[in-house]
Formats: structure tokens, C-alpha cells, sequence
């Protein structure tokens, strides 16, 4: 419920607690038989969805992956296959339609 004047301030980092208790494991797929793990959508940095309406899905997949762990999936030199099919799973895993088409 929305905090009414004269109460005590919306408290954004228990609601952040809340929902990833309820959130749970993000997104896990396997590359070059190495586990890889992404947040669910609801946890996606905000400009992970400026990147996905500007067709960037390398930018997109580095911000929802981090620098170490897209690091070693570019190493097995994904193509632009590979990376429709993961943001198609993706999109389908976090129930965001298109995840990967602008």
C-alpha cells in the first residue's frame, strides 16, 4: 500500500528484499559446458530495456550478465544465432515477450 502523507517513507530497499525472496534463481543457461546465470527480468538494470529498444543485444547480454561472466561467454564466439535463441529463452524463462526483438 503507497505510504500516506505523515507516515514513515516508503522503505524501497525492503520491497527490493521482498521481491527477491519471492523472485528467486535468475535465468541459468549453459555455453561451452560452462553455467551462466542472468537476473529474472524483474531485476534487469534499467538500461539493460534502453539497450534491447536500440537492437543491442551484446550491450544488453553484458549488462545482464557482468563483465566476468560475458567475458568468458564471448570467448566461445557466439553468433547472432546463438544470441536470438538465448534472449528468445530468456524472454520465455521471465515471461517477457520478445525479450530479444525490438
Amino acid at each position: 500500500m503507497p505510504a500516506k502523507r505523515g507516515d514513515a517513507p516508503f522503505d524501497l530497499d525492503a520491497a527490493r528484499k521482498t521481491r527477491l525472496e519471492t523472485v528467486g534463481q535468475g535465468f541459468m543457461f549453459k555455453w561451452g559446458g560452462k553455467p551462466y546465470e542472468c537476473p529474472a527480468a524483474s531485476e534487469w538494470p534499467l538500461q539493460v530495456t534502453a539497450e534491447l529498444s536500440e537492437g543491442n543485444l551484446a550491450g544488453a547480454l553484458e549488462l545482464l550478465l557482468g563483465e566476468k561472466q560475458y567475458g568468458a561467454f564471448m570467448k566461445g564466439n557466439p553468433t547472432a544465432g546463438d544470441i536470438k535463441d538465448l534472449f528468445e529463452a530468456l524472454g520465455e524463462y521471465s515471461g517477457v515477450e520478445s525479450a530479444g526483438n525490438s
